[in-house]
């Protein structure tokens, strides 16, 4: 009736019709029915003209593709609605929410009802909507396939967590954008870890960096992980350029003497690959610039877990250590020999002594005051910072024993003249000598009498002179000894033995008179 009316072919709907095989059984079949008008003169519909077309296979595909999708849609909502840990969140194009799953409900406490329709900066912190950073992500995702999400969100109580995700676009079967796919993970613990590494690391940087020794963190291979400002100074290399280098090829490469110095040689690296300490140990490394640096080193090692995961070296410059040890050893030679002539000079001045004395009481007495005299002199040798005295501190120390006991009496003049070793001990005994035989014979016998000490140094010859005057006023009468004991022999032999400079002694009426003259060079030699 159709096509009486319309005079149109007429397409029906696809026919499903099984044929019978051969051996009875029936084949699946689906056809598609065509029916074209044919016309007569007057334009009457006269006959029908009627195609099938075999239409199974387009059938049973498109059958088997929809249960396929079904299929596919089912375990992809499975998937999603399973993922409780992960927040899958889809949006539309102004940020939407359409789709909400279980892990969105489990992560952000918000459930789908009170999540689909409403837009998804809703669980972005107020700072960051400000920012609109919820529109910059749509933008990543748009222009770069992807939205970085590493940022603080918002549960629905007001919480605050830290997630880690991203955005990503959704495309129809053209190509075009249609909506976005968020994903997020709650990674708060984490972060908080992070962080709490994060202040150890920067408080175990302030430490590193403040300390005088080198510091360097090295994996199982013996490569620099990192290094300390220190190891900078130690070895000339920034420690940028120090990171990633090998160790032994780095700073340890040679002896001392330029040999090559094989790494299987080296204790640290030994230690290094038994996961063994080094405590103190001394070696020489070398500097970027190829000199030598002498250093002791301790290598500590570490384990992750049971792994082993490199050691901690620390190295000290030993370059001021090594010399401070060679000036002491300088220091105890000079001292031992020093020691060596002080006992010299005992001895002597106790053989003589104890010889010429008239008996045990005085000699004795004297021996006590000659030792402190020379105990004197070494106390000034060792108070200066050269190897001699000062001329005026020398006088002072020499006559204190009776200074204190006259005060008043003696009177001190010259120049500041540093008076070397040698000197200061002959010079200390001589004066030492004078001042007891005023106080016993002479000027400081008496209550009025009084000593006047003059330094000077004249420069008429070849060679500057040094002349010591000692001069006693107010004493009584003297005359030149009968016998001469020690402390005169003393005086008479002045500075090295008498083997240079004279001493020459007159008894006036007003008291003794004693110049000692030398070369100043002989005065002032170390």
């Amino acid at each position: 009736m159709r096509l009486a009316e319309t005079a149109r072919p007429d397409r029906m709907a696809v026919q499903h019709y099984n044929i019978r095989r051969p051996d009875g059984t029936f084949e699946e079949r689906h056809w598609r029915p065509l029916s074209v008008p044919v016309s007569g003169p007057g334009g009457e519909v006269v006959s029908l003209i009627h195609y099938v077309e075999d239409v199974t296979d387009e059938v049973v595909g498109a059958r088997t593709a929809k249960t396929a999708l079904t299929a596919s849609e089912a375990r992809y909502r499975a998937i999603v609605e399973s993922s409780v840990d992960y927040a899958m969140i889809a949006t539309d194009l102004d940020g939407t929410v359409t789709t909400w799953n279980t892990g969105a409900e489990h992560v952000l406490d918000w459930t789908a009802a009170e999540m689909v329709g409403r837009n998804a900066d809703r669980f972005f912190t107020p700072e960051d909507r400000i920012a609109r950073i919820p529109q910059q992500e749509m933008h990543g995702a748009l222009t770069e396939g992807r939205g970085a999400d590493e940022r603080w969100h918002l549960r629905k109580g007001g919480e605050r967590f830290w997630a880690s995700g991203e955005m990503m676009p959704l495309r129809d079967e053209d190509g075009a954008v249609v909506a976005f796919l968020k994903i997020l993970r709650d990674r708060t613990r984490q972060r908080e870890t992070e962080m709490a590494l994060e202040r150890q690391g920067a408080l175990l940087r302030t430490v590193t960096d403040h300390v005088s020794e080198a510091v360097l963190r090295l994996d199982p291979d013996g490569t620099i992980q990192f290094a300390n400002p220190a190891a900078e100074r130690l070895f000339g290399w920034p420690a940028e350029d120090l990171r990633g280098r090998n160790f032994h090829d780095t700073v340890h490469h040679s002896h001392q003497d330029g040999r090559p110095f094989p790494a299987g040689d080296c204790v640290f690296v030994r230690a290094l690959r038994n996961g063994t300490r080094v405590a103190s140990e001394p070696a020489v490394f070398f500097r970027r610039d190829g000199s030598p640096v002498p250093v002791e080193c301790s290598s500590v090692p570490f384990r992750l877990g049971e792994e082993a995961a490199g050691a901690v070296m620390t190295v000290t410059d030993a370059t001021e250590r090594r010399r401070a040890r060679e000036q002491q050893q300088v220091v105890n030679r000079e001292l031992s020999h020093r020691m060596k002539n002080v006992l010299a000079v005992v001895q002597a001045i106790a053989a003589q002594t104890m010889r010429n004395a008239a008996d045990l009481a005085s000699a004795s007495e004297a021996l006590a005051a000659r030792l402190v005299a020379l105990g004197r002199a070494h106390d000034i040798l060792l108070d200066e910072a050269t190897d001699g005295a000062e001329m005026h501190a020398l006088t002072a120390a020499a006559v204190g024993l009776y200074d204190n006991r006259l005060p008043g009496r003696f009177a001190l003049d010259g120049p500041a003249l540093a008076v070397g070793e040698a000197a200061t001990v002959s010079l200390t005994l001589v004066l030492h000598e004078l001042a007891t035989n005023a106080a016993k014979y002479g000027a400081l016998s008496t209550a009025e009498g009084s000593v006047s000490i003059a330094c000077t140094v004249t420069r008429d010859g070849l060679e500057p002179t040094f002349r010591l005057t000692w001069t006693e006023r107010g004493g009584p009468p003297v005359l030149p000894p009968t016998r001469k004991g020690f402390g005169s022999r003393l005086i008479a032999r002045g500075l090295s033995g008498g083997s240079v400079g004279r001493v020459e002694t007159t008894y006036e009426p007003g008291g003794l008179a004693c110049v000692l003259t030398a070369p100043l060079a002989e005065v002032e030699e170390r």
